[in-house]
């Protein structure tokens, strides 16, 4: 028997509703919110996210572009700084998102075989982890699975 009743399809878009337990606020600031933000961002990727080299790597491209505005090489840009370059593979196509102070929408798009749920689960461990190290306590922050409606029109 499936886990979830939902089959996503790939091309279909979704409405996905992740919930904080106990009605908790997941979001308690404007850190909290860019986190949530990055959080979408960085773990769309079908590989596995390693956090500390995509922000070398923007770090790099902030350097080089830096270089390019003023003409002249800031202290610690370095002259191989080169573009940055995306690289990811997508598990999803993120449409809308929101932020609530105790849930998230997100409004997605299956860009890959099974994307919406490993999306899900990347999204809902990273930033679980994030908020559990950042709040000094331990277990679960989302209330069980992520709700989602099929959107036809």
């Amino acid at each position: 028997m499936p886990y979830r009743e939902t089959q996503f399809a790939n091309g279909e878009v979704y409405h996905i509703i992740l919930r904080g337990i106990d009605g908790n606020t997941i979001f308690k600031d404007l850190n909290d919110h860019f986190r949530g933000i990055f959080s979408i961002y960085e773990f769309n990727d079908s590989k596995p996210v390693t956090i500390q080299e995509r922000r070398k790597a923007r770090q790099r491209f902030k350097k080089s572009i830096a270089v390019k505005v003023t003409g002249r090489p800031t202290s610690s840009a370095s002259s191989d700084a080169g573009e940055f370059v995306d690289g990811r593979d997508k598990l999803v196509e993120v449409l809308a998102f929101c932020f609530m102070s105790n849930h998230v929408h997100l409004l997605l798009k299956q860009a890959a075989e099974n994307g919406i749920h490993k999306f899900m689960v990347k999204l809902g461990g990273g930033y679980g982890r994030y908020l559990n190290q950042k709040n000094q306590r331990k277990g679960y922050v989302f209330q069980g699975r992520f709700h989602s409606v099929h959107i036809e029109d």
